[in-house]
């Protein structure tokens, strides 16, 4: 296995940012773990990235306020810190890209700030990143003075277009203005920031900023109940200690008791433990049944959400929670969206169709084709059939235990009934981590990129 340097963890979203951060890091003599530079066609994506891990000396963490969202960054994390612990030589060194994320870990560590990515500010955070790698103090006013690669400046928050807007104004009139609790529901890879961020800023115009709540679990798996909850404790404002889900639960129904209306979001609900988990939907559930007129409930997840409204029927812990799904992405979106962000690229509509056609409506995918254009590659269709992206949607499909069933779905255009709760565990393990989709009411792959790939990987 080679040995690296540096690994770097983040989320693919942010892989524009990250790879200047490689290109001025290798110019500096570092040897970089980049997943897309990194990683080969048909490679298993969890064993390489886990020996990467290994085999790295620091380990650098890209702490974007949407990392939460990412099952893969958790995973990455939790070994990261493992090693730490194993290691006295090993660096773990968070870098801040975008607004603070609320990772218990970084609040006893020093992260080096790369928000708000100016030059100045650029300069200034590249030699503290430095410092850190060399183990030196970086001093009273620290700037790396050679040459430098500098990222696009991006806004910390997009504005909503499209049928985003449309979904955003369907949650307020049909849930948040009649107080009905609701689940929203997305498969992996979505990014659910933006739609959070404008629920919240709603709740906040049409209640006040004083009876709207917005939580986000932690993201370890580590965390015990009592971290967890102190922290959602914190949070929720709440000043006295708390150290348990019926603490944190009665400290809750007080505060109900002083306001007429509170909203309560709650994004991030796949973080942590699966036994934190159960234990705030048991206590939401109660608070519900409590105060069904003062309480208004949003919860935003996915699998492990929709497992606590349908795995165990009328027993289930969230059961009276309505549901809703993120919606795909439509041409007129990547136009809004994509364009927007790379405006050197010109596309018409009916290249943009075949990019969506292509991608199968994949987030991760879209975002790889579009930075793949944006860095010159033509043949495009290529480039991401072989740079290491598809190894990574299968990343939890390659064991034998799965292989022979998955390889009779992939023989398959459609695979069965559409269901909110899908019977067959293989299938709705597929249906969440986005490989196939709802068309019309039938089961079916995204796309043949995403089905050739399959078969290619696992020797169907």
């Amino acid at each position: 296995m080679k040995k690296y340097d540096i690994f770097i963890s983040y989320r693919s979203t942010n892989f524009a940012w990250v790879e200047k951060l490689g290109f001025n890091l290798t110019a500096q003599g570092y040897t970089v773990f980049l997943d897309k530079w990194s990683l080969m066609g048909g490679q298993n994506f969890t064993t390489e990235i886990a020996l990467a891990i290994d085999n790295s000396r620091f380990g650098l963490l890209v702490a974007s306020p949407d990392v939460t969202e990412s099952g893969w960054i958790q995973v990455e994390y939790e070994k990261m810190l493992v090693i730490k612990r194993e290691r006295p030589d090993y660096k773990l060194i968070p870098l801040i890209q975008g607004e603070f994320p609320d990772m218990p870990f970084l609040k006893n560590i020093h992260c080096i700030d790369f928000y708000k990515s100016t030059q100045p500010n650029y300069r200034s955070a590249f030699k503290q990143l430095l410092c850190a790698l060399e183990g030196q103090s970086p001093g009273a006013n620290p700037s790396f003075t050679g040459d430098l690669q500098f990222p696009v400046i991006e806004p910390s928050m997009r504005a909503l277009v499209g049928n985003e807007r449309d979904f955003i104004n369907t949650v307020y009139s049909d849930y948040l203005e009649p107080s009905l609790p609701l689940m929203i529901l997305a498969q992996a890879d979505t990014c659910t920031q933006h739609y959070s961020h404008a629920i919240y800023q709603k709740a906040k115009q049409r209640y006040g900023s004083d009876h709207a709540i917005h939580i986000y679990p932690p993201v370890s798996t580590q965390a015990d109940s009592a971290a967890y909850f102190g922290r959602i404790a914190k949070q929720c404002g709440l000043t006295d200690p708390i150290t348990s889900s019926w603490q944190w639960s009665e400290a809750m129904s007080d505060k109900l008791r002083d306001h007429d209306k509170l909203l309560l979001l709650i994004s991030g609900f796949e973080n942590g433990s699966d036994s934190a988990r159960q234990e705030l939907a048991g206590e939401l559930r109660g608070l519900l049944e409590t105060h069904p007129a003062q309480l208004k409930l949003i919860i935003m997840g996915g699998e492990r959400l929709a497992a606590l409204k349908y795995q165990q029927s009328a027993h289930s812990l969230l059961n009276q929670l309505d549901e809703q799904r993120i919606p795909h992405l439509q041409l007129t979106d990547l136009n809004d969206i994509y364009l927007h962000r790379f405006p050197d690229l010109e596309l018409s509509k009916a290249e943009l169709q075949i990019m969506l056609d292509f991608t199968g409506q994949h987030p991760r995918l879209l975002e790889a084709c579009f930075q793949a254009l944006q860095l010159g590659k033509t043949n495009w269709q290529t480039h991401i059939s072989n740079n290491g992206t598809l190894s990574q949607l299968y990343a939890l499909f390659q064991s034998n235990s799965d292989r022979e069933a998955l390889c009779q779905l992939l023989q398959q255009e459609q695979l069965g009934r559409y269901m909110a709760w899908l019977d067959n565990e293989l299938l709705r393990r597929l249906y969440w981590q986005n490989l196939i989709t709802d068309r019309n009411g039938q089961l079916v792959w995204r796309c043949d990129l995403i089905r050739n790939a399959g078969k290619e990987l696992l020797g169907c």
